[in-house]
């Protein structure tokens, strides 16, 4: 910000108060570099020939199993049958941004995912932008930004602290504070 020193500056969370935690997918197996692995591996855990191999396959947790019952993510249209007895097709695998460098494809289907943190589903469109705050030991806050939804890690696997996204969905109103992005003096936009 121009003629504010760094001990003067607002905090993010000022700016932005509106945040989420990062996703926490729970298991590796749902997320890939191409589409085409997560269709493969879904194949195989729909024709696992029984439950016990499912599940072996699936990776259950204290927050999924099999026999999980969760709604769809918003804006997705996935199977909510419970998924040892699931054998649809593969939900359309999505974009999402894993770490600050690096794209990877997810299958959005919240039967697969710890915790999917459906705020983040309802607010992603083609015009968001989510800011990623990384926790750290660091007392000013690292941030990267990312039109795909986050899913929080870094490549060396540290978690972000928070997921802040710039607007509710379609863009149609800020998630911030009003008054928060202004014109600056000079008559340009202060965002």
């Amino acid at each position: 910000m121009p003629g504010v020193g760094e001990r003067e500056a607002p905090p993010l969370g000022d700016l932005m108060p509106w945040s989420v935690g990062p996703l926490r997918l729970g298991r590796t197996w749902v997320m890939a570099p191409d589409a085409a692995s997560l269709g493969a591996r879904w194949e195989r855990l729909t024709r696992a020939g029984d439950e016990a191999a499912r599940a072996a396959l699936f990776r259950p947790t204290r927050a999924r199993t099999v026999h999980s019952s969760v709604p769809q993510l918003p804006g997705q249209a996935t199977s909510t049958a419970r998924l040892a007895r699931e054998d649809g097709p593969c939900p359309e695998p999505v974009r999402i941004a894993h770490g600050p460098f690096d794209q990877q494809w997810l299958i959005p289907d919240h039967r697969l995912i710890d915790a999917a943190r459906p705020e983040l589903w309802r607010v992603a469109d083609d015009r968001q932008i989510h800011v990623i705050e990384a926790a750290g030991p660091d007392p000013d806050p690292v941030l990267t930004f990312s039109a795909l939804l986050p899913d929080g890690h870094s490549p060396r696997a540290a978690p972000a602290g928070s997921v802040r996204s710039t607007a509710a969905p379609a863009g149609r109103s800020p998630i911030s504070r009003p008054g928060c992005w202004t014109t600056s003096p000079r008559g340009s936009a202060a965002r």
